[in-house]
């Protein structure tokens, strides 16, 4: 916009230019040479032929103008109709006759100077008044002008850079820092610069990010706490309980009870910790895979292990473990203990699935579930918990810039509906 602007400005200048300087210029040069004409037929008449010679003379060394007989050598030729000469040259007829004319000569050396011929009649002799082309014609500066445009278009454009870089830069950091806190990340604050409006955009963005972290914060200390808080008298509750003469049809309930509380406070301190705490290091899911694998057997799950050929990633080691272990709860929880772990290499990614046969998730439920405190029972076997198991995978998984999809269970050995759960990692 600003080389637009600047371009049209100088075709409007060199216009006006044109027509309120050159035009009315070109007008005062002819009005000019024409006096300069007339004055010089009227002293030719008036003087003795005798003081011809010195006049011209004088009039050679003053003014660049000769005045000389007609010449044999060569042939003369009308000048052409540039708008200078066209201008003098209306101007020669009306004053003398429709024969006047402009001519110039072919020059032998185009290193000399062009000159112009005009044919004057003292009497009834004929005078042939030689005069430089510029005298007439002024320098064409159009080169000049091209050149003033194209070096203001490039100062045009400096400046517009420099100004849209004032204004994209500090938006550039605000949408990087946006992006980071959509992916349950902590962005540093950014910088307060560029123009006001953006300034106060930037201040705003600080402002909502100091309030979700203290929220989060509290949450995370209320959580924290509430669970911290529960366990000791859990801890009494089972000690009581088997200490207690009770039916043991009843003790196991009681037991059980306990022990889906236990695993809600757990659930609650896995959701209030912050992973971005710890610090990324190069990983290998498969060992991750193999060890979480291991866990669940000890608890009675029947996992088959498919471990594809992956590479190494950057990636918090504990927060992975964490979403690992959640994604093998889920499935043993509502979809029984038999289990598929697989990993495999895709493009760009590597992936993660827990695959189960269960009775699976209608889609149009998915994006709700994983939102944290939220429950689907009836869809899944009607098992309890505190809703936080597919929230803390879907958290960890974008921490990592990763993806958390549920979808329906693909062509395996398993039997039955079943669900299963992807998460996708960059590879970094």
């Amino acid at each position: 916009m600003f080389v637009i602007a600047l371009v049209s400005s100088q075709v409007v200048s060199v216009l006006l230019f044109r027509h309120y300087s050159r035009e009315p210029r070109i007008q005062l040069v002819a009005i000019g040479f024409m006096t300069q004409l007339k004055t010089i037929r009227a002293a030719m008449e008036s003087l003795p032929v005798a003081q011809h010679p010195e006049f011209l003379k004088r009039l050679r060394e003053d003014g660049g103008v000769r005045v000389t007989l007609p010449r044999g050598e060569g042939t003369l030729e009308p000048a052409p109709s540039l708008p200078a000469i066209s201008v003098l040259r209306d101007r020669l007829r009306d004053e003398f006759g429709p024969q006047a004319d402009i001519y110039q000569r072919p020059r032998p050396n185009p290193a000399l100077p062009p000159v112009l011929i005009v044919k004057i009649f003292v009497g009834a002799e004929e005078f042939w008044v030689v005069f430089p082309r510029n005298r007439i014609i002024e320098p064409d500066y159009s080169g000049a002008w091209l050149g003033w445009g194209v070096f203001g278009a490039l100062l045009a454009l400096a400046g517009a850079v420099f100004l849209v870089s004032r204004v994209t830069k500090p938006l550039r950091e605000l949408a990087k820092a946006a992006r980071e806190l959509g992916l349950g990340r902590n962005p540093a604050p950014v910088a307060e610069i560029g123009p006001i409006e953006v300034k106060s955009v930037a201040a705003a963005f600080n402002q909502m990010r100091d309030d979700l972290a203290r929220v989060a914060q509290e949450r995370a200390t209320f959580l924290a706490g509430v669970s911290h808080d529960l366990r000791t008298p859990l801890a009494r509750l089972r000690l009581g309980i088997e200490m207690l003469p009770a039916d043991p049809a009843m003790r196991q309930d009681l037991e059980q009870d306990i022990e889906d509380i236990n695993s809600i406070i757990s659930q609650f301190m896995d959701f209030a910790r912050d992973e971005n705490h710890e610090k990324p290091e190069l990983t290998d899911l498969n060992l991750l895979a193999q060890q979480a694998a291991d866990r669940a057997r000890r608890m009675g799950a029947e996992i088959t292990l498919e471990l594809g050929d992956i590479p190494q990633a950057v990636m918090r080691p504990l927060a992975m473990q964490r979403l690992i272990t959640n994604l093998i709860d889920n499935a043993m929880k509502h979809a029984g203990t038999a289990i598929i772990l697989r990993t495999q290499r895709g493009n760009a990614c590597i992936a993660l699935s827990v695959v189960d046969s269960g009775p699976g998730i209608p889609a149009n439920e998915v994006e709700r579930l994983k939102q944290p405190f939220t429950r689907r029972d009836d869809a899944r076997s009607g098992a309890s918990g505190a809703g936080l198991g597919l929230a803390i995978i879907d958290r960890i998984a974008k921490l990592h810039g990763g993806t958390f999809q549920l979808l329906p269970r693909g062509g395996d050995k398993l039997t039955g509906g079943g669900l299963e759960a992807r998460v996708e990692l960059p590879v970094t």
